[in-house]
């Protein structure tokens, strides 16, 4: 049975979504501007700026909110029309409104995803840039090694950069119709501060794997070599922009797929590491914007 969507996922009431169901033909109520709310997290932030900038290419007046904190406090601030666009990846989002979804490709995930929406939330259109949990191994690996082949592998020991991804996350990748124990052995995890110092141990030897986010993990990802998911046990994270209905113009609604269809996960991961260089967020999105006519 789905789980109850807001009220138990994050624990908010729906209620103030459903006064808020009709089209707009405006960009927001009594000419107020948009805003665009974004959780702590470098992603969520880079995000929270890319979305503003191409609603602001219509001719709207956006406002950005950033800093909100996790997923629970960020829907909340939505929920209560706080924020009126979040950011958000598919595979994570779907997993907030339906506890027992079990779609793990992108187009099933994104499907699923907007049956589970409560009333008076939508999404935009999902892009290619996506933030999904891949498995990093030694340059010269063998690649017919799977992820669930390497993780309940034994005596295999797997990096992951503190703050980016959950071990228990990595080793979600049974079916759902198998047990969580198998009395096979599994993994051990090694944590780092960062993602340069988890490659450089990764080159050494000094672990087997590392568990990267496809974007997160930031420019160096690109110079990985990851196991192939031909069977998809690590679920689609694209990223989707989440909005209250009744809030935005169909201009502004078309900014979406335009955002969509020109951000990759390659963009994505190069700004994130301009942002931890030192780079405002709002000044990295702002040249990509640029770059692609937004």
């Amino acid at each position: 049975m789905r789980s109850s969507v807001l009220a138990t996922a994050v624990v908010v009431s729906i209620a103030g979504l459903l006064g808020g169901c009709s089209t707009a033909d405006s960009a927001g109520p009594a000419g107020e501007p948009i805003v665009v709310g974004s959780g702590s997290s470098d992603l969520s932030l880079l995000l929270a700026q890319i979305y503003a900038g191409g609603l602001r290419s219509t001719g709207v007046d956006v406002e950005v909110t950033d800093g909100l904190g996790d997923r629970a406090d960020y829907l909340a601030a939505l929920d209560r029309g706080e924020v009126s666009v979040v950011p958000e990846l598919t595979g994570d989002l779907l997993r907030t409104f339906d506890t027992l979804a079990g779609a793990t490709e992108a187009e099933d995930v994104f499907t699923e995803l907007n049956r589970s929406l409560p009333a008076g939330l939508s999404v935009g259109d999902y892009a290619t840039a996506e933030d999904r949990i891949a498995i990093a191994v030694a340059p010269g690996s063998t690649s017919e090694t799977t992820p669930r082949d390497l993780v309940f592998g034994a005596d295999a020991t797997i990096g992951t950069v503190e703050g980016e991804v959950d071990p228990l996350d990595v080793m979600n990748v049974l079916p759902r119709k198998e047990p969580t124990f198998t009395g096979a052995g599994f993994s051990e995890f090694m944590v780092y501060p960062d993602a340069q110092f988890a490659v450089d141990d990764l080159n050494s030897g000094a672990v087997g794997a590392l568990a990267i986010r496809t974007a997160s993990f930031g420019p160096l990802a690109k110079d990985l070599t990851t196991l192939p998911d031909d069977d998809h046990v690590y679920p689609a994270q694209n990223v989707v922009p989440l909005y209250r209905n009744g809030v935005l113009s169909e201009s502004a609604l078309r900014s979406f797929s335009v955002v969509a269809g020109e951000l990759t996960t390659a963009d994505l991961a190069d700004m994130i590491g301009e942002v931890r260089s030192g780079v405002a967020s709002g000044d990295v999105a702002g040249r990509w914007l640029g770059e692609h006519n937004l």
